[in-house]
């Protein structure tokens, strides 16, 4: 044991100065005021689309009578309620307190940015694929309705639009999970 105690490295390493954070809690707690208002504003903003969407949707499904596109339609309206309550659940922004120390206020505005990054992130699994049965059956409604492979084309043409803006959506959200990540690493590092 005094061996250890005498062991030079040992030594040079218990008395090197520990760097500190390098933020104020008050620091701290505005950023974290200022990523919560831009969480609170992103889900206005879905929230307005998936109303105005689910109008539209509801609109169409009681003016069309046939079985493929009413389907459709419920299948639409079913995924935008999963989406909304999705993202309430997973997404909604949560306050820290103020008046906390520097290191939980730090903990807390990490553990919430861990969240969200983790949420953009898994955006595939609750936020774009509710919506693919309701593509599917109206795909195939719309091939069983017009049975002519000439016609087809525009649907084929309609799946990779679509196919296309799902992968826009899924690389913005891969996007917006590295952002996130870009922050937990600055607050890691004490840069941010």
């Amino acid at each position: 044991m005094s061996e250890m105690m005498n062991n030079p490295v040992q030594k040079l390493w218990q008395e090197q100065s520990v760097e500190g954070i390098r933020m104020s809690a008050e620091i701290i707690h505005k950023r974290a005021q200022k990523f919560e208002r831009r969480i609170w504003w992103r889900n206005v903003r879905e929230y307005v689309a998936s109303l105005i969407a689910a109008s539209i949707i509801a609109y169409f499904f009681a003016t069309e009578h046939d079985v493929f596109s009413r389907v459709t339609y419920a299948l639409f309206f079913g995924a935008l309620v999963w989406i909304v309550v999705a993202l309430h659940r997973k997404g909604s922004a949560t306050k820290i307190p103020a008046g906390l120390d520097t290191v939980t206020s730090l903990r807390l505005y990490r553990a919430e940015l861990e969240r969200q990054r983790r949420t953009v992130a898994s955006a595939w699994s609750w936020y774009l694929a509710p919506m693919v049965p309701g593509f599917i059956v109206l795909t195939v409604g719309k091939a069983i309705k017009t049975p002519h492979p000439a016609a087809w084309a525009s649907l084929i043409l309609m799946d990779a639009i679509v196919a296309a803006t799902f992968f826009g959506l899924w690389k913005l959200n891969m996007w917006a999970a590295r952002c996130l990540q870009r922050m937990i690493d600055g607050l890691d590092n004490g840069a941010a």
